[in-house]
């Protein structure tokens, strides 16, 4: 946690960690791979891992910003290594932030009231981190989830309004399906597979799934596939063809395509500036 009175512009990079600022004070200009965003008062950002982002701020500009920086593994341990078996409640918290198929967290414009929860929330985290108080992770922990929540919400609050009773009645199926995938993304995942794990019909299952996770079947498979390679990639014991293979991809040139494709630069790079 930390508060920033003077900010300079920032180049192009990426790290492991969680990165989230609030703005309440002051301007800047915030790209996110190829796409930017002006961020001013009352905005908010969430970065994840491996995302390529700068700053550029304009000279003489009067800026406070409340940052967080946190390593996926300070909401739940076992998501240092990103586990490919059942679903675990705390990965909730932060799996909407690290899909590709939405931008909406790179700039969330806070609405009144909810900035001013946002605002307190991140002042009390940041006065429990200077503090060093007995147990204070832990309760920088609790004030952390229910800042992701509030952000969560912000962002999904019709989704949510309209698709709460559909998603119940489809729980069971879809949490089986996923975990069905993430069980198995290292195999040759076809379609008619996970039509019958779920015993829907193809246009059935293409219409929930979509509703449920916000992406296609193939693209979902790719996302974790890239997901995982990312982790690979980031042991040197392994080669970038064993990472190629380990995810299910089976061709190196797909592969080193598929990969610059959705994170913006080649394996063999994204390894250097990981293991740096």
């Amino acid at each position: 946690m930390y508060r920033l009175t003077h900010l300079q512009s920032l180049w192009t990079h990426c790290h492991d960690y969680f990165q989230i600022w609030y703005v309440s004070k002051g301007s800047f200009t915030h790209k996110v791979y190829d796409q930017s965003y002006e961020i001013s008062q009352g905005d908010i950002f969430v970065v994840s891992p491996y995302t390529l982002h700068s700053v550029n701020v304009s000279s003489g500009q009067e800026i406070e910003i409340y940052g967080c920086e946190f390593m996926p593994a300070f909401i739940n341990e076992k998501l240092e290594h990103m586990p490919v078996g059942h679903a675990i409640f705390d990965m909730a918290f932060v799996e909407y932030f690290l899909r590709r198929d939405t931008n909406a967290h790179f700039k969330i414009s806070l609405e009144k009231g909810t900035e001013v929860t946002v605002r307190n929330v991140m002042k009390d985290m940041l006065t429990e981190y200077e503090g060093r108080s007995p147990f204070f992770q832990l309760s920088l922990k609790a004030y952390l989830l229910v800042l992701l929540s509030i952000l969560v919400r912000q962002v999904n609050g019709k989704l949510i309004k309209a698709g709460f009773e559909k998603s119940e009645k489809y729980k069971e199926i879809m949490t089986k399906v996923v975990d069905y995938i993430h069980n198995h993304y290292q195999e040759d995942l076809k379609l008619n597979t996970l039509c019958g794990v779920s015993n829907l019909s193809k246009s059935t299952f293409c219409i929930l799934f979509k509703e449920w996770t916000g992406k296609t079947f193939n693209r979902y498979l790719t996302d974790y596939r890239i997901l995982q390679a990312k982790y690979m990639l980031k042991q040197p014991e392994l080669s970038v063809t064993d990472v190629c293979y380990s995810t299910g991809f089976n061709e190196l040139s797909y592969f080193c395509r598929i990969f610059k494709k959705y994170t913006g630069i080649p394996p063999t790079d994204f390894r250097k500036q990981a293991i740096d």
